[in-house]
């Protein structure tokens, strides 16, 4: 299988999709994290698609220091205080066990309604961040992977990721199965990266 390199090749994840642009091309990413804007084609795509989406989702993968947080879930909530909006929830979804390891995938989201000093056109309504936490306690490391999709409209009622009737959930159930995919596949290959 195809794979999509990660700090230098010390880590490897199934191969991105070709609308995934690695953005350290365009600006300085930090050394811990590596980030990936997945260009969305609304123009040509299905109507479904062009109307939940307001911008490019965003993949970020971050290896960051261990939290002294006893769970997984305690873990995450500590995580977001550097990246989500004060008060927004932490939602757990599923947890997986590594195959051939005794790690464990995580997975949880958060949904917020960003606040915007000035009014554009296409700013998203609502953000859906999933969250996947894997910690690698030999190495006193979490990575933490986050999959922004930004939608046109606030969603109101809560957000199924086990399919559902409307095309919020529908959207979000098949973003959550290609996430949880992609997160499985995340191999370390070098583990010198983190010396």
């Amino acid at each position: 299988m195809y794979t999509t390199e990660l700090y230098g090749g010390a880590i490897t994840i199934n191969k991105l999709p070709s609308s995934f642009i690695d953005v350290s091309r365009i600006r300085q990413v930090p050394d811990s994290q590596e980030v990936f804007i997945n260009e969305v084609d609304t123009s040509n795509d299905d109507a479904t698609l062009s109307s939940l989406l307001s911008y490019d989702q965003a993949l970020i993968i971050d290896l960051l220091e261990r939290v002294d947080a006893d769970d997984y879930h305690a873990a995450i909530a500590q995580h977001l205080q550097d990246f989500a909006p004060p008060g927004v929830h932490n939602n757990p979804l599923q947890e997986l066990q590594v195959e051939g390891g005794k790690e464990v995938l995580y997975f949880s989201y958060v949904t917020f309604k960003p606040e915007y000093k000035r009014k554009e056109p296409n700013q998203a309504e609502q953000i859906i961040i999933l969250i996947c936490l894997l910690r690698l306690e030999q190495v006193a490391t979490d990575v933490v992977i986050q999959y922004n999709l930004p939608l046109k409209h606030d969603h109101q009622k809560p957000i199924s990721f086990a399919g559902g009737n409307d095309d919020v959930d529908k959207f979000a159930s098949e973003r959550f199965q290609w996430f949880k995919n992609l997160c499985s596949s995340l191999k370390v290959v070098d583990w010198s990266l983190f010396q």
